[in-house]
């Protein structure tokens, strides 16, 4: 790691891993030398002077033998670490809809409802309820009896044998629930925001990690993090609030690379597809650049590659309640995170290089995905599935496009060698830290439908080929000649302008995703150093590879450009405000037609989808006089958007991507 987060757990992705690695410290540094002036006044440097007494504290917390006692020393505990933090102890009890709630400390907003409180865990997070009934002769109320009120004399703690439901159904069920929950046990302090606690994301701050080592960088990194100055300031934007933004400018920027890595997988793939027809199967095909074949296996590999992209978002995203992660036995024997773990691993046997365990995995899992599990027969084409408990998880199929296996003819006939799939699999995974020259591990967790959708877009216009002879690559230079091939080929070429775009003249660097020119290595000769040298060298493509480039006026002529989110979110907003408006009920949304015309990758479905979800759901719980649970609501939410999916919303295009037609919104 480039950023000492020993000690910091970060839970289901409250940031993005990459970013917390390899940009956190720089977003840091203003806050830090700001700390440097305050000496031992900082959060930092009073953390650190209470080392010594936290674990004098923690040693007689574990001795504690009733829960009464176990309480009141966590208390003392509380009343040093939250003041070096910048928080008072002021214990209150807060009225919930659910029931009143003692707790260490509340902060409220302007408006008078909590922005943040902060509760004792007297047991591990992890605790049963014996383990609770150990150190407790009279159980904890009921969370459905009001909870009897401790006075602030006493210490103050979540009266739920399990926390998770304690956050879900007391603290963040309210109408105005708070924004920030700290909870403090003896091991850990959690920092939990509502909107992200849907997928159980947090930050969990191991207490003996933190302060045994007495490391200043892991003291700093653990207060920048938890302190109230970055939490909730007293003007200003927090700093946590600073810090997501930045998390989630960063997330664009890993699918900006996630581009990249997908064209270079797509030409690896079709290359090792070439290669097992030639040498494998002695097929004589791709010799020549058949217009045709290479179109076929340009969509195969894409379809190829957007189904691992999909999978490793899906898996990566367990509230959206379809890839079983939960299950040792998929996780361990079919998931993609399970492939990601091969990564790095150093191949070096003839057996372990030309081995196909990665695509036989690769292949399994998308039978298993188009299959669903378990599976009990077909009729008629169709699987009929009985969801019963099988080997610890179970699959519901998923028949759209997308998982298709009529759909890779080509890529099913072959099979791809794992030092070509390593290769795949790390370009999927890892994304370069921008200046720092080496690779973190990209978090799909922190990925949305439609920056997924922006990765297919951006490739729409890309064209597959085959090199009749040797190729060299070539740029245009200034007022220069164009090139002779252009790798879409369809015999439309034109003089070139006056000026060449931007785009094909971008000095000597190599932009894999820049339009692109080709001419036969007879004819180098005739041009330039400054038309055939990319970063001093040429680059030549032998007779007969696969080459997945943009065709030089592809883009031009198909219109292919992504619409960022913030766009598609504030013209669908306004485009539905009108027609909501005028609708009586939540279940007239239910009624609604939507169709885009011109859908790319859906970027204006899928935000339409999720806007109408969100009002539905919005308008059903003020008629119902009922409140969603806080950890059913995303699960809620999903089954709306899954009907609007699949009743009120259509899409048409030229080129279909398969988000539109097989995947969940």
């Amino acid at each position: 790691m480039a950023f000492p987060l020993t000690g910091i757990e970060n839970s289901n992705d409250f940031y993005s891993q990459h970013y917390l690695d390899e940009v956190l410290e720089s977003d840091l540094k203003d806050l830090f030398a700001s700390w440097q002036e305050l000496g031992s006044a900082s959060p930092a440097a009073k953390l650190k002077s209470m080392a010594g007494e936290y674990f004098r504290l923690r040693d007689r917390t574990l001795k504690a033998r009733t829960l009464a006692d176990r309480v009141a020393l966590l208390r003392e505990l509380a009343e040093q670490l939250l003041p070096a933090l910048g928080y008072d102890v002021q214990p209150e009890t807060v009225a919930f809809e659910v029931g009143d709630l003692p707790v260490l400390a509340c902060y409220r907003s302007a408006d008078g409802n909590p922005a943040l409180v902060i509760a004792l865990a007297p047991m591990e997070m992890s605790a049963s309820e014996d383990d609770w009934c150990v150190l407790n002769a009279a159980p904890l109320a009921p969370r459905e009896s009001p909870i009897t009120e401790i006075p602030d004399s006493e210490p103050a703690f979540l009266p739920d044998t399990d926390w998770e439901t304690a956050v879900s159904k007391i603290v963040f069920a309210d109408t105005h629930p708070p924004r920030w929950l700290l909870l403090l046990g003896h091991n850990e302090l959690l920092l939990i925001e509502r909107s992200k606690w849907a997928r159980k994301a947090l930050l969990r701050f191991e207490l003996p990690e933190i302060f045994g080592p007495r490391d200043d960088k892991l003291f700093r990194a653990a207060a920048a993090l938890a302190s109230k100055q970055s939490v909730l300031p007293l003007e200003g934007m927090a700093l946590l609030d600073t810090l997501d933004s930045n998390s989630h400018k960063h997330a664009f920027g890993v699918s900006g690379a996630l581009k990249y890595a997908l064209r270079e997988a797509i030409e690896l793939i079709g290359n090792e597809a070439i290669r097992y027809k030639r040498e494998v199967a002695k097929e004589k095909v791709f010799e020549r650049n058949d217009i045709d074949l290479a179109a076929e296996l340009s969509r195969e590999c894409l379809t190829f590659m957007y189904r691992m992209l999909f999978l490793m978002y899906l898996e990566a995203r367990p509230e959206l309640g379809y890839a079983p992660v939960q299950a040792a036995a998929y996780l361990r024997g079919y998931s993609l995170e399970h492939l990601r773990d091969l990564e790095n691993l150093s191949l070096t046997t003839p057996e372990a290089l030309d081995g196909t365990y990665i695509h036989e995995s690769l292949q399994a899992l998308f039978n298993l995905i188009w299959d669903g599990f378990p599976v009990s027969g077909k009729s008629g084409g169709q699987h009929s599935v009985t969801f019963i408990d099988n080997n610890g998880f179970r699959l519901a199929p998923l028949q759209g496009h997308l998982f298709d296996p009529a759909r890779l003819k080509i890529l099913n006939s072959v099979k791809l060698r794992n030092r070509v799939m390593q290769q795949v699999i790390k370009l999927m995974s890892l994304a370069e830290a921008k200046g720092r020259g080496k690779a973190g591990r990209i978090s799909y967790a922190q990925l949305g439908i439609n920056q997924l959708g922006a990765v297919y877009e951006s490739l729409l216009s890309f064209r597959g080929f085959f090199a009749e002879e040797e190729l060299y690559e070539v740029k245009s230079a200034g007022k220069n000649k164009t090139p002779e091939i252009d790798p879409e080929n369809d015999g439309d070429d034109e003089e070139p302008d006056d000026e060449a775009p931007a785009e094909r003249g971008n000095g000597d660097a190599y932009d894999p995703l820049a339009a692109a020119w080709f001419v036969p290595a007879r004819e180098a000769a005739n041009y330039s150093k400054d038309e055939t040298l990319f970063n001093g060298e040429p680059r030549i493509h032998p007779k007969g590879q696969f080459i997945y480039r943009l065709a030089g006026r592809a883009r031009e002529k198909s219109a292919s450009y992504y619409t960022p989110e913030v766009l598609t979110q504030c013209l669908v907003k306004y485009a539905l405000k009108e027609l909501l408006k005028d609708l009586k009920q939540a279940d007239d949304i239910l009624q609604l037609t939507v169709c885009e015309p011109a859908m790319g990758s859906a970027a204006f479905l899928n935000e339409a989808i999720n806007q109408l979800a969100e009002e539905y759901l919005q308008r059903k719980q003020k008629e119902l006089g009922q409140l969603i649970p806080h950890d059913d609501y995303t699960r809620e939410k999903q089954r709306v958007k899954m009907y609007l999916a699949d009743n009120n919303v259509f899409g048409v295009d030229l080129a279909c991507p398969p988000t539109a037609s097989s995947l969940p919104p």
